[in-house]
């Protein structure tokens, strides 16, 4: 019983050391998407746009989220799933329906402090 006693502050403190590990990983995960994202102005509302990989994720004013992947293209980077298309690099993008795009005002991804919180659930998410 006493050899338990004795070992139980070190299975603690390595408890302890571990779950600081999930913290580190959240933060290194958010600032990547952040480091991704772009923030535009569609229609006069505000939507995000993560670039990822093959695929762009794209979170509307409404909050619902949408999917868009890579294709190929003479004109340039195109994402499409279907219904929607981005196409540009960068903060340079139009988005819209399939034949029916705009040109984007788009900055790189800095939010204040009351809207990152807002924001970072989404992000994470994306």
């Amino acid at each position: 019983m006493s050899r338990v006693l004795t070992r139980l502050p070190l299975l603690l403190c390595a408890v302890v050391a571990f779950s600081g590990c999930d913290h580190f990983a959240d933060k290194r995960k958010e600032e990547e998407a952040v480091k991704n994202t772009i923030d535009c102005q569609y229609q006069g509302e505000r939507l995000l746009v993560r670039f990822d990989r093959d695929e762009v994720r794209v979170l509307m004013p409404e909050g619902d989220r949408m999917y868009l992947y890579r294709m190929p293209s003479s004109r340039g980077v195109l994402y499409t799933n279907g219904d929607f298309e981005l196409l540009g690099k960068g903060t340079d993008v139009t988005f819209g329906r399939v034949g029916s795009t705009a040109k984007l005002e788009c900055k790189p991804y800095q939010a204040d402090k009351d809207q990152r919180k807002e924001d970072r659930k989404a992000l994470k998410e994306m």
